[in-house]
């Protein structure tokens, strides 16, 4: 029969209760208070994920808008959108110092307030120079955001138990197309794009508020580094090595997928569009089954079996040269990249301290992401699109012999909690 609090308080023998049996009822309540938590918690960030996914797609939508609105030619254009990219050069590797001095929940929260913030600022710019600086304060609080609420995802996996990281990055995608379809709905019926994206601000604003008691407290390290540039130690290269590589293929695909189905097979524009939607797709849905697909295979046959898949579909698809081929082609690279960087961050998570060991994955991750496409274009340029898509394959080969470092060192499971993670359900 299930004790009283009262009885609970009291000693065994004021409660009739064994001393032993009394001992195990305590501690299964506490075990079943600390599992609670943590699935809160869990809950929390997967929430964090879907809110930042959220903010990024409702920008992406409402750019046309602004060119429009501000009378930018393409090359201002191009000009302003290097804004977040250096924002978030900026703040990557500062928030690995930041979570590594105050812990991934303080950082998390307040970068994820201040990205929602960021949204007003676009509609308050009148002049191109105006949108570049509202655009880099964009960029360096999601950098900062992007790094920290992985930070703190690597600590609720620990905890957890198994892996569950492809999860949240689940929700990423599912929050960027939400928010792309939104922006879209809205753009339909003509709300305009300050309104737009203020709206989404406050939504995102008061999301974050809510979450913020619930998001897993994290612990500063122990010996915080001094300089938050300094480069990876040399333990970390491999997982930056696939990170690059990944990424590289990544934004290869948002770039150039739609252009090679177009410009190299002659399809009509409508059936290129859908070259990064079979690619995104994918992507979403290889994350959400990733965890399960780790927990049986591990993390080192997850990457290796994900780039294996890269290097036979693209390659098949190229050499076969059909559009039906380039549209599974893209599909396996989404399918088969989908949980290589969630990996790598857990992997980099338990290889040092957590903050700084993911900013330098992500930094070097995007690099690649940002880097990449204008490589594409010209050896695209020099040789031909098929040819230069080919890097990807290369990129592939180049993680299956470098996937081993995705095992990574485990770390002890320390606390309650982590024993609570263990009969928590996925």
């Amino acid at each position: 029969m299930q004790k009283t609090e009262g009885e609970l308080a009291r000693g065994p023998d004021e409660a009739g209760v064994a001393p032993g049996a009394a001992r195990e009822v305590v501690e299964g309540a506490r075990g079943r208070t600390a599992a609670a938590r943590l699935r809160a918690q869990r809950a929390a960030c997967l929430l964090i994920f879907l809110a930042n996914g959220f903010c990024m797609g409702t920008w992406v939508t409402r750019i046309p808008d602004f060119k429009r609105a501000l009378a930018l030619s393409e090359a201002t254009l191009g000009n302003v959108l290097l804004a977040p990219a250096l924002g978030a050069f900026v703040g990557m590797p500062l928030a690995g110092w930041l979570v590594a001095h105050l812990g991934s929940r303080v950082v998390a929260v307040s970068a994820g307030a201040a990205f929602a913030i960021s949204l007003f600022g676009p509609g308050l710019a009148r002049t191109p120079v105006e949108l570049f600086l509202v655009l880099t304060f964009f960029g360096v609080s999601n950098g900062v955001m992007d790094v920290s609420m992985n930070a703190n995802a690597a600590e609720v996996e620990e905890a957890w138990g198994r892996p569950i990281m492809s999860s949240f990055h689940a929700l990423y995608s599912a929050g960027g197309l939400a928010g792309a379809a939104a922006g879209g709905a809205l753009a339909h019926v003509g709300v305009a794009p300050a309104a737009h994206l203020s709206l989404a601000a406050v939504a995102a604003l008061l999301l974050v508020g809510l979450l913020s008691p619930w998001v897993r407290p994290g612990v500063p390290a122990p010996e915080p580094p001094r300089n938050p540039f300094a480069l990876p130690p040399r333990a970390m290269w491999p997982l930056c090595a696939i990170a690059f590589l990944c990424m590289f293929g990544e934004g290869a695909m948002a770039d150039w997928s739609a252009v090679y189905l177009r410009e190299t097979l002659g399809t009509t524009a409508a059936f290129a569009a859908t070259g990064f939607a079979a690619f995104s797709v994918a992507m979403a849905a290889g994350r959400f089954l990733g965890d399960g697909v780790s927990s049986r295979l591990g993390p080192v046959a997850v990457v290796r079996g994900g780039a294996v898949l890269v290097t036979v579909g693209l390659a098949a698809a190229l050499v076969i040269g059909r559009p039906i081929a380039g549209l599974f082609g893209f599909a396996c690279v989404g399918l088969g990249l989908s949980c290589v960087i969630p990996t790598v961050f857990s992997a980099a998570a338990r290889s040092g301290p957590t903050g700084t060991s993911i900013a330098a994955v992500a930094t070097f991750g995007y690099l690649a992401f940002l880097g990449g496409p204008p490589v594409v274009g010209h050896i695209a340029a020099a040789t031909s699109l098929p040819f230069a898509l080919s890097l990807i394959v290369v990129g592939a080969i180049a993680i299956v012999l470098l996937a081993g470092a995705a095992g990574g060192p485990a770390k002890a499971a320390q606390g309650e909690e982590s024993v609570a993670g263990e009969g928590v359900e996925t």
